[in-house]
């Protein structure tokens, strides 16, 4: 018998049909992963298996989990042979910040598994190891802020199998991970779905490559019907769909390997802008105090960034890759002058930014802008996208005509007049990212700081989002600092490359010289890490032909 069926399942909502009549089936012990861009209808066919639908969602057809109906059965009626595990996206959400991560463990041991609260104890410290945290009878007892992202996926993943359910779902779990944990995570869900004794995994994704690594069968999603399902080496092999053919295309796009087929083969490098340094980075440190382990105790200090030396000129494209925790981030705050330095100095076309006072900065704020990682989250929800565009515009007082700058920034990032009456929600992830750019351009500054700009988009909104930085940066002579875990992407846009770990700069290199000879260990562990997709080009050119 199978875990999961789904059978000829719609889902509608305000009279719109998302969910188009799909059937799938989940096998005990099988790992099976619905494919599609975002808006394909993966995350609502997982919210219907999870009893997790809008109030306003129409139905039609049948879930049965373990034999079970269970569409439009409250979750709180469904047996408990019946339940499902649920492992979320974003950790940081999912996790209460409030309560130690025991409790959050124990809870669920006790609920699911009938244990006393010291055994429940005993067996979260247990999972908590299983699932590859360190120390973990000290680290149960912190905060889920006290983590790094990788740590608080594993914990979630621990959360899951605490529920002892035999169905797992998981929503894009790696997608915020560096490639290098994102690997351990992928090896933690493996080892845990493996076997007849082991629970089934539903593993949503948008990424090819994430899904070969771990996913034994695949359905492929577009606009809400199965264009394509089987097992994913006979799909890779051959695809039949067009809009197959396209997310392959893309994922292999997202690894290095086409980079570097393309530099071995033109054999040269591609020339960074020259010219005195536009940001002086010079001898820059940064730590911070730890958790007292004792009242009054004097609390230990980590180091986030030890004396860091960098010059990047005008019009460059630098990119500042490395695993969580390298101080990548904490570099990026020093250059928005959002956090201050315990040593060195940071100056940008000469004039000092550390140590000035961080109240006298708008000239800075007009030369160097940002773009976060999540638009949702930067974007005022109750503002429309002319006012979110024009903004900076009023803050920094620029002259001119508001109205035009906006309308023109909007053209550069492709969206036209009718998106200056919308709001954030009113958006699609692609365009809020896009409108974040505009944001950014509008006051035309020297240099975008971007973080992590393209980590929860899909792989063909990824590409067309990296496409549009290039291009604002050759266009307008604008330098472009990359803070990113993904070498991929990287790769497909700067001139230079900065390798960070334990909070040093490991190696610093043009990209091209990084891609094709890594010096240092930890450049080769990130190359390593980062999913391999063996698709042959030819069944690509046989299937678009």
């Amino acid at each position: 018998m199978n875990t999961l069926e789904v059978t000829d399942l719609k889902i509608s909502i305000r009279g719109r049909e998302i969910v188009k009549g799909i059937s799938f089936a989940v096998a005990q012990g099988q790992r099976v992963c619905l494919l599609g861009e975002s808006g394909s209808g993966k995350s609502l066919t997982a919210a219907a298996v999870l009893g997790r639908l809008p109030s306003n969602a129409v139905t039609e057809g049948s879930i049965r989990i373990n034999g079970v109906e269970v569409l439009g059965l409250p979750v709180s009626k469904r047996p408990d042979h019946a339940r499902v595990a649920m492992v979320f996206q974003d950790s940081a959400v999912a996790l209460n910040p409030l309560v130690r991560l025991r409790d959050q463990l124990v809870e669920p041991l006790r609920r699911h598994r009938g244990l006393s609260r010291r055994d429940a104890l005993k067996a979260a410290i247990e999972l908590a190891g299983s699932v590859g945290l360190p120390d973990p009878e000290r680290l149960v007892n912190r905060f889920c802020s006290e983590l790094s992202g990788g740590q608080r996926q594993r914990v979630c993943i621990a959360l899951a199998l605490a529920c002892n359910t035999r169905l797992m779902v998981a929503d894009e779990p790696t997608t915020a991970l560096d490639v290098v944990t994102q690997a351990r995570v992928l090896e933690v869900l493996k080892k845990y779905t493996t076997g007849k004794d082991t629970p089934a995994l539903l593993f949503i994704t948008h990424d090819f490559a994430v899904a070969s690594e771990l996913c034994s069968d695949s359905v492929v999603m577009k606009d809400g019907d199965i264009v394509e399902q089987g097992q994913i080496h006979e799909i890779f092999a051959s695809p039949k769909h067009p809009y197959t053919c396209e997310l392959i295309r893309a994922a292999r796009a997202a690894t290095v390997e086409p980079y570097i087929e393309k530099l071995q083969a033109a054999d040269r490098q591609v020339q960074a802008p020259g010219g005195p340094a536009f940001f002086d980075i010079g001898g820059v440190s940064r730590a911070y105090p730890m958790p007292r382990k004792k009242p009054f105790a004097k609390p230990d200090m980590k180091i986030a960034l030890e004396a860091t030396t960098l010059a990047i000129a005008p019009g460059e494209r630098v990119g500042i890759v490395g695993v969580s925790g390298s101080g990548k981030t904490t570099l990026l705050r020093i250059l928005l002058a959002l956090d201050s330095t315990d040593t060195g100095a940071v100056a940008c076309d000469g004039k000092e930014v550390f140590p000035a006072d961080i109240r006298e900065l708008k000239w800075y704020r007009r030369r160097v802008q940002y773009v976060p990682q999540d638009p949702a989250s930067s974007l005022h929800p109750l503002m429309t996208v002319r006012e979110l565009v024009a903004e900076p515009l009023v803050r920094l007082k620029v002259p001119g005509d508001r109205d035009q700058a906006v309308r023109e920034a909007l053209e550069s990032v492709g969206l036209d007049e009718r998106f200056l009456s919308r709001r954030a929600n009113e958006l699609s992830g692609g365009q809020a990212q896009r409108v974040a750019i505009a944001r950014a351009i509008a006051t035309k500054p020297d240099f975008l700081i971007a973080d992590e700009p393209v980590s929860g988009l899909d792989l063909p909104m990824r590409e067309s989002i990296v496409a549009l930085l290039t291009r604002i940066s050759d266009e307008r002579g604008t330098g472009i600092v990359v803070v990113s875990h993904d070498l991929s992407m990287v790769a497909s846009m700067c001139h230079r490359t900065v390798v960070m770990h334990g909070g040093e700069v490991v190696e610093d290199a043009p990209t091209a010289q990084l891609l094709t000879d890594p010096q240092h260990p930890r450049t080769r562990e990130l190359l390593a890490a980062i999913p391999t997709l063996h698709v042959l080009p030819q069944a690509l050119v046989a299937v678009e032909g």
